[in-house]
């Protein structure tokens, strides 16, 4: 009788230590960071939840949207094909050989696992769960301000880029701002060259000194060699126990699979994610910061000049609106260039300390950089900004801060421009991982 006792405390504990070992399919905490690449509902805010400004009437809405999720561009999704054909199978092996550690589920998932077919005939186009995106987000807009859908079609201004996943983003926008009311909306056609949504195509030193610069190939090829990165990689190489032995780039796309398969998953889930643990997936995000921060971002001037022309759209909407000319609602669909181009022309998301690829900051900051007849609010992904309080900017502080924009041009942009850049204090940027970066500004007045 003691024996038999015995022999089952044994095995709890034995079974409690089993059940000890970590896995991906059932971690209770998974990481949800993803760049660029992170669903818009796992960072987002609530427009809604935000107190509306006491007596004060919301006169006009205007935002800058990007595009909803999207398939991977035709180059990143070869290199997924290549690198998944190569190495599903030698994963698979790997467990039944019992050289591998990871989970019997996440090895079962694994097997079930397919490629999707469709991104090969539709590369960067918008998904359904992008569509998704993008329609929610109009009608909890709706719902915040039911009143400013009470006008004609005058009243309303919608743009797309020339891109298939902004054409389809301003589509579902407009589906849901007008489901189940009167108006028929839609959106303007997309300009064949369009300075305000996509002027670093039109600017030869941001194409050639920027986006085609030495600096940036050397920051992202600085950052496979950090101590850092191949410690990450060998781990993910000893966790996966394959012959094959994967470059730094090729965990990168890896890291590919998978957070774009993730996005799509109704749980949020992508067998491929269990080559990572949390602190890899921390690691190598940040290769992506350090790429937004020389495309786009305060490593070079020229991107926050590029952001002037948006905002000074938005300033003269607002000031015709304070005059009982403006629109109801501006809504603009573009890319995460342009916005993080607008960001640095606010002076948003500064770390003092910027965004090299040899250091990575763990506390690197996404710090947003304040009465009258007209206030305005400011949110980013429907959350508030420092830029302007809850209760609102006034009219005068609005106006000091945007008019400057009013007076922008491309000419710095050409090849024998000889004025010299000025310096962007506190000269780095930490890189939102959202998926959708949204800005929307409202002007108020107060009722008589």
């Amino acid at each position: 009788m003691y024996t038999y006792q015995i022999i089952l405390l044994l095995l709890a504990v034995f079974n409690v230590v089993l059940s000890d070992k970590s896995c991906y399919w059932n971690s209770e905490c998974p990481y949800l960071m993803y760049a660029t690449k992170t669903p818009y509902d796992s960072i987002r805010g609530d427009i809604r939840d935000f107190p509306s400004i006491p007596n004060c009437e919301v006169r006009s809405v205007w935002a800058l949207i990007r595009h909803g999720n999207r398939n991977p561009s035709g180059t990143v999704t070869g290199e997924m094909n290549e690198l998944q054909a190569k190495i599903k199978h030698e994963i698979i092996a790997s467990y039944e050989a019992g050289n591998n550690s990871l989970c019997a589920q996440d090895i079962q998932d694994l097997r079930a696992w397919t490629w999707n077919s469709t991104m090969d005939v539709s590369e960067s186009y918008l998904t359904g769960t992008g569509y998704e995106e993008i329609y929610d987000m109009a009608k909890r807009i709706r719902e915040k301000y039911p009143h400013l859908l009470a006008g004609t079609e005058e009243h309303f201004y919608f743009r797309p880029t020339y891109k298939q996943r902004t054409v389809a983003s301003a589509m579902a926008f407009v589906h849901g701002l007008t489901e189940g009311t009167n108006l028929n909306l839609t959106a303007d056609e997309p300009l064949e060259r369009d300075d305000m949504l996509r002027p670093y195509d039109n600017c030869d030193r941001y194409q050639e000194d920027v986006k085609g610069g030495q600096p940036l190939a050397d920051e992202l090829e600085a950052f496979w060699r950090t101590e850092e990165y191949v410690a990450m990689q060998q781990g993910v190489q000893k966790r996966l126990g394959i012959p094959t032995q994967l470059t730094a780039a090729e965990v990168y796309t890896l890291h590919e699979l998978c957070r774009f398969y993730r996005s799509w998953s109704p749980t949020l889930r992508s067998p491929w994610c269990a080559a990572f643990t949390n602190e890899d997936l921390v690691v190598i995000e940040y290769r992506d910061d350090v790429r937004h921060y020389q495309r786009n971002g305060y490593a070079s001037t020229i991107n926050a000049k590029l952001g002037h022309f948006v905002l000074r759209d938005m300033y003269e909407n607002f000031a015709a609106s304070v005059q009982g000319e403006g629109r109801n609602l501006v809504s603009y669909f573009a890319h995460d260039t342009l916005m993080e181009m607008t960001f640095c022309a606010l002076g948003l998301f500064r770390d003092p300390e910027g965004i090299a690829a040899a250091v990575r900051n763990p506390n690197r900051l996404c710090e947003t950089a304040n009465d009258v007849s007209h206030r305005v609010q400011f949110f980013i992904n429907e959350k508030l900004t420092s830029l302007c309080p809850l209760e609102g900017c006034s009219w005068e502080q609005f106006s000091s801060i945007f008019t400057p924009f009013t007076d922008t041009t491309l000419e710095f942009c050409r090849r024998d421009y000889r004025q010299p850049d000025e310096p962007v204090t506190g000269s780095s940027v930490a890189i939102s991982g959202s998926m959708i970066l949204f800005a929307a500004l409202t002007i108020v007045r107060y009722l008589m």
